[in-house]
């Protein structure tokens, strides 16, 4: 029925435009006025199905109040086929924009409904905080309904510049206070040396028995006598070795002792410079 009355009006009114369907008041499509289109119903229906307008920007509420308005402005003037078609024409313009508005699939509808579920529990959210809020508001205020007891006054805070003044003069009293008065220095923190064999003892010791052999001295006979139970006896014996290893080694450089060692890692003997294999000292 809509396409036949679409097609009367296109045939009647040929040539003629737009205004051919605002002349006529009593047959004539009703005229809408939304943002994003202006014109006659059957017009907009028409271009929504050849698909030359989107449907999408355009408020099908606003439509639909254009329309209510226009039936009811029109009275006895339109006759009752003519506003069926109307509702007609909008049913069409709504199922449309239903269409436009479902989802594509199955898991994008649940995906709306969702967002749907989110957006209501949002609401009821606001409309809890703002009951609220509202109950709060009610209540009374303190300071305008309801009033505390008598305070005395608060305590007017001091200048910062007295403040100031008040610190240097503690500041000068505590220091007035300790003149005189000799700090007491701080201690210091000394351990105690190890009692272990140092390199002087040894050049004094490899000297000595040098004086009684001074020919094949066993490097073991240079070493100190450490007691079997002497706390770190080991760590005692390593001092030992090494203070008369390095003392013997300073006195080579010296001049006045020479090291043998035959073999590898073998027994090392010392000879007082100056004296021959034979144990006679040699003419300077």
């Amino acid at each position: 029925m809509a396409e036949a009355l679409g097609l009367e009006e296109k045939a009647s009114g040929e040539g003629q435009g737009r205004g051919a369907h605002e002349a006529g008041r009593g047959e004539a499509t009703p005229h809408l006025r939304v943002e994003g289109y202006e014109g006659p119903l059957d017009f907009l229906l028409e271009m929504v199905r050849r698909q030359r307008l989107d449907l999408g920007p355009l408020s099908i509420l606003t439509l639909t109040d254009q329309l209510v308005s226009a039936i009811e402005n029109s009275g006895g003037g339109a006759r009752l086929e003519r506003r069926a078609d109307w509702l007609v024409m909008a049913s069409q313009l709504l199922l449309l924009k239903a269409q436009l508005l479902a989802p594509a699939s199955p898991k994008a509808a649940e995906e709306a409904g969702a967002e749907a579920r989110r957006r209501l529990a949002q609401l009821d959210e606001l409309a809890r905080m703002r009951a609220g809020a509202a109950w709060l508001s009610a209540r009374p205020q303190l300071g305008q309904e309801v009033f505390t007891r008598g305070q005395g006054e608060a305590p007017v805070p001091r200048p910062q510049a007295e403040l100031y003044v008040a610190f240097l003069e503690a500041t000068l009293t505590m220091l007035e206070s300790r003149e005189g008065q000799r700090a007491e220095p701080l201690p210091t923190y000394r351990p105690a040396p190890p009692d272990l064999w140092r390199i002087p003892d040894a050049m004094l010791r490899i000297t000595a028995m040098l004086e009684q052999q001074p020919r094949h001295l066993p490097f073991e006979r240079c070493l100190p006598s450490i007691a079997p139970a002497a706390p770190d006896r080991l760590l005692r014996f390593r001092a030992a070795l090494a203070s008369t290893l390095l003392a013997s080694l300073e006195l080579t450089r010296e001049g006045k002792l020479s090291l043998t060692q035959v073999d590898p890692f073998g027994p090392i003997a010392l000879d007082a410079c100056g004296m021959s294999h034979d144990g006679v000292q040699d003419a300077a």
